[in-house]
């Protein structure tokens, strides 16, 4: 198997959660994910993954272009480029909360700086980057509602509500990107 973390303290901790979340029976990579995520929270060890991101670092990025993703696929359904379905929108705006309420623990001090696109602002601002997911949570937990009853209409406000409430936070707390040429 190839473990694809370089970590530079506390090996044996993290190894044994691997192998502790293998023993429990969960899947290989949710079990992979889970042991690095508890390894890197318990231990306070420094961590390093791909292109030189701290786990916890890469952990949020994943998860925010995964929440990106769920959004592209809830916008082609709301714009008409994809055919509606209620159940795929309630699933992927469910993702997008669940990935949301876990995300706050994804920043611990001293996480910003190069790679992450997180701006100081998040720990400058801490109580309103809290507000500011919280919102995108109770606008996605919307979106869910509205694909469960199927109601296009509906679906389609809350997603642009949504839509509203990352772009807020990333207007704060994100780093503005560099023009592309």
């Amino acid at each position: 198997m190839n473990f694809p973390m370089k970590i530079i303290s506390n090996f044996p901790v993290a190894f044994f959660a691997f192998l502790l979340a293998l023993s429990a029976g969960s899947h290989l990579a949710h079990a992979q994910s889970n042991a690095i995520e508890n390894a890197a929270f318990l231990t306070n060890n420094i961590v390093i993954a791909h292109e030189g991101a701290a786990v916890v670092v890469k952990m949020r990025m994943d998860r925010m272009e995964a929440m990106g993703s769920q959004m592209k696929l809830i916008g082609a359904m709301v714009r008409g480029k994809k055919r509606f379905d209620g159940s795929k929108i309630a699933g992927a705006s469910e993702k997008i909360a669940d990935h949301g309420r876990k995300s706050s623990r994804l920043f611990p001090k001293g996480s910003g700086g190069k790679p992450t696109q997180a701006s100081p602002e998040v720990w400058k601002d801490w109580q309103g980057f809290t507000r500011a997911m919280n919102s995108m949570v109770r606008s996605a937990t919307v979106l869910a509602e509205a694909g469960r009853a199927g109601n296009k209409k509906h679906a389609s406000t809350a997603y642009f509500a949504l839509g509203k409430s990352c772009l807020a936070c990333h207007r704060n707390y994100r780093l503005k990107k560099k023009k592309r040429r």
